[in-house]
């Protein structure tokens, strides 16, 4: 880990950082603070380049002071590593003071890629030396589309996107479960195209749920004023934390192409998948391909809803796949996964229609059952078809004893 700088009573560095400190006196040198029952750590990976975000993740930052107003402080704390262009890497404490939500900057560091296996390590570690936790939940902001390979492609993004550099799945895993004493209780991702059926496998050890979309988000990200305070609630967490999500756009939802981020029309979908269940989709995916694909077979994606429209074509519905392979949904095959299915995607909602601004229209979503999966096909995608078995999906659904 860089040598870290104790932050103490920096001049603001910009306006977003005005808002976080000019209400707060912060403590000369930070203290860890005693066990309370929940810790969440907000990731924000900004300085994205041409596609750059910072803009928006300094409003999304400012809602979650404002959805903090709703929560009991004594039993939660809500911890930002943020990295934004323009400005140093900082670790904030969004607390209570005096009845006032304020912004704590406990520590600024050195330039550093959020997205380095040792540096992501290191700030979860800090966060939960210093803000221990009976349970922990994670946030991911940045651009990212799935499993995809890391690459310097501005729309093939993987897990982050930091100055043309990305994290593949299997370092964001490694990370996370060498850092948390526990399994998380829930993983939002805050970025496009995550509720894929590989991610979660990856990720299986590391968290009870994921929530997040198969889709594009929209431009705006989460609603932190609403989301929030769900953060920190018990029973069904993850469901309450994507009806948060959901709803707040479901009620803005016109249908049409979005004029400005101000005013999202353009719809959203969101789902909860949970860990425990995986073992068993990954169980009865394998029968289903065992019987009806032959040894490298070609497998079309004709008529199965897609979530992306990069070159990668690496996301297509799980359910819409599986269907096409039985025949319908009146095969008995088909019925016995989809149990298993049911069983592991516990929450979807999504609107009529999302926005795409990849293509930049809208698409239907009448399809969409709210979890994607690659579909192998031809050498023409050997670049990912030669990282698709590193994933451990890949032999828990059984494409390796097809010959993929």
């Amino acid at each position: 880990m860089k040598k870290i700088k104790i932050f103490t009573l920096l001049l603001c560095l910009g306006a977003f950082f005005v808002a976080c400190n000019k209400d707060d006196d912060g403590p000369d040198v930070p203290q860890p603070r005693e066990q309370v029952g929940r810790t969440v750590l907000v990731y924000i990976v900004g300085d994205n380049g041409a596609n750059e975000l910072s803009s928006l993740f300094e409003d999304n930052f400012r809602d979650m002071k404002e959805g903090m107003k709703d929560v009991d402080y004594s039993k939660c704390n809500l911890i930002v590593y943020s990295e934004l262009v323009n400005d140093v890497p900082r670790l904030i404490s969004v607390k209570k003071k005096s009845g006032k939500v304020v912004a704590d900057t406990l520590f600024t560091y050195p330039e550093q890629n959020p997205l380095e296996k040792k540096v992501m390590s290191a700030i979860i570690s800090q966060t939960v030396s210093y803000f221990p936790a009976d349970s922990y939940g994670f946030v991911f902001l940045s651009h990212s589309s799935s499993w995809v390979p890391a690459s310097n492609n501005a729309n093939s993004r993987s897990i982050g996107y930091y100055r043309r550099t990305q994290m593949d799945i299997p370092d964001f895993r490694d990370a996370l479960q060498s850092s948390f004493p526990k399994p998380l209780k829930f993983i939002l991702f805050d970025c496009c195209n995550m509720q894929s059926v590989e991610v979660a496998y990856e990720l299986r050890e590391c968290a009870d749920y994921f929530i997040g979309s198969p889709a594009e988000i929209p431009g705006p990200g989460a609603p932190y004023q609403r989301v929030v305070p769900e953060f920190f609630t018990e029973t069904d967490l993850a469901k309450n934390i994507a009806n948060a999500y959901f709803g707040y756009y479901e009620e803005h939802y016109k249908g049409t192409i979005p004029k400005s981020n101000d005013d999202w029309t353009g719809g959203v979908a969101t789902s909860v998948v949970e860990s425990a269940a995986l073992d068993h989709l990954a169980a009865a995916t394998k029968s289903v391909l065992k019987k009806y694909i032959e040894h490298r077979s070609d497998i079309s994606s004709v008529g199965i809803q897609r979530y992306d429209f990069t070159w990668t074509d690496a996301n297509y519905d799980l359910e819409g796949f599986i269907q096409t392979l039985t025949g319908g949904t009146d095969n008995a095959d088909y019925k016995s996964w989809r149990t298993a299915f049911d069983n592991a995607v516990v929450f979807w909602e999504t609107t009529p229609q999302n926005y795409s601004g990849i293509i930049y229209r809208m698409f239907s979503m009448e399809k969409a059952t709210g979890l994607s999966t690659y579909i192998p096909y031809g050498e023409q995608n050997s670049t990912m078809n030669v990282f698709y078995p590193t994933l451990e999906w890949y032999s828990a659904a059984g494409w390796n004893d097809i010959a993929w």
